[in-house]
């Protein structure tokens, strides 16, 4: 391997961690939110434990009385999936009091970013080297309380799991879909490659703790996806995908565009070759629907791919730098000129949208133009 090369990379690496942890700060000074540590955290904590001691947790969001002190109020734009009151416990264990589960959440970010660093180091010489770039997408994730950058671990080690470990892969994959935002683009790139077992396996879960949250909260599963249809999640604020800007006022119908040409680009991109059917998918989850900012640690897996292709063209490191940083930049560069910080937000999330689609068509193109494993 050219020793150059491996310099330039870490090099790279280095400096976008560099870069994002200084930009980060500013956009600390920006985002009212980012003064809060752990801000999503007590209100995915709450429907757990609500959960749990038999309460509906939807039927209580956003009414100031509370049900259990010592639980308190779950705000009214903090909402997961039926299946997710109880699969969230494994992220935000409504089991263990507040401080604990803060704890427990610190210690199991720290262990799956160890893990799916060392499987993904068996698979990419080059892990080690380019993870830096993306240290502050994960940190971000984790500064927020979020679950967003361990399920990204978990989707991609589903993803290096797929051939040799089927069930475990599917386990993965059904803790994933509490965030089925992010975890469906894989759904339908696994379907795509006609692996129906980690399919299975993830929806036989799903299913069962939707019946178990059932059970618990004295409610028919019909009711609870109803309920949790009816919460604004996000507050209106969230990035609805990729046609967001085009239907401002109706989030509803521009998820629901952007879920379709999510579908339609993994599908035009996919290519069943080793770890690349998943590339195009995880590039998708940034433009599929509801998000904010804690998932982009799943960049990872493409940008890696980004610098196998660069061993024959070294304009592929620009796609690197562009998925490690471009998120962070492109909203502190628009937000000089514009001080309505939604709006530059969605402008932000959708240019960074249609750069990355038009590297993963790049990517499909020059996969079949070359053969980028050794």
């Amino acid at each position: 391997m050219n020793k150059n090369f491996n310099l330039v990379v870490i090099v790279l690496s280095v400096g976008c961690f560099l870069v994002n942890w200084f930009m980060l700060g500013e956009l600390k000074n920006l985002w009212k939110v980012a003064q809060f540590p752990f801000f999503d955290f007590h209100g995915q904590w709450a429907l757990c434990a609500y959960t749990l001691n038999g309460v509906d947790p939807y039927s209580i969001t956003g009414i100031k009385s509370v049900t259990i002190e010592y639980i308190g109020e779950i705000p009214s734009a903090w909402s997961t999936t039926p299946w997710g009151l109880i699969l969230g416990n494994f992220f935000y264990p409504g089991f263990f009091s507040l401080e604990h589960a803060i704890v427990y959440f610190l210690i199991m970010n720290f262990f799956f970013l160890m893990i799916t660093t060392h499987f993904l180091t068996k698979h990419f010489y080059f892990t080690r080297k380019a993870l830096p770039a993306f240290f502050a997408s994960f940190l971000i994730s984790v500064y927020f309380g979020n679950a967003g950058a361990v399920i990204c671990c978990m989707l991609i080690l589903s993803c290096l799991f797929a051939e040799e470990k089927p069930i475990l892969s599917g386990v993965l994959l059904s803790l994933a879909m509490v965030k089925p935002q992010i975890a469906l683009p894989i759904c339908f790139a696994l379907l795509l490659k006609k692996n129906f077992k980690i399919l299975t396996v993830a929806a036989l879960i799903d299913l069962a703790a939707w019946g178990i949250a059932s059970l618990l909260t004295n409610q028919t599963p019909l009711t609870l996806l109803t309920e949790f249809f009816s919460i604004d999640t996000g507050g209106g604020v969230a990035f609805a995908g990729l046609f967001t800007l085009a239907f401002p006022d109706n989030l509803s119908l521009a998820m629901g565009l952007s879920m379709l040409a999510g579908v339609i680009f993994i599908w035009l991109t996919f290519k069943d070759e080793k770890y690349f059917w998943a590339c195009p998918a995880c590039l998708a989850t940034t433009f599929f629907a509801y998000s904010f900012h804690n998932e982009f640690f799943i960049l990872i897996l493409p940008a890696l791919f980004c610098i196998k292709l660069a061993r024959t063209k070294n304009l592929w490191l620009a796609a690197f730098v562009f998925m490690a940083i471009a998120s962070y930049a492109l909203f502190l560069l628009m937000k000089a000129f514009c001080p309505d910080s939604l709006t530059v937000f969605w402008i932000t999330r959708t240019v960074f949208a249609f750069v990355l689609i038009a590297i993963g068509f790049l990517m499909h193109r020059a996969l079949n133009c070359q053969k980028i494993f050794d």
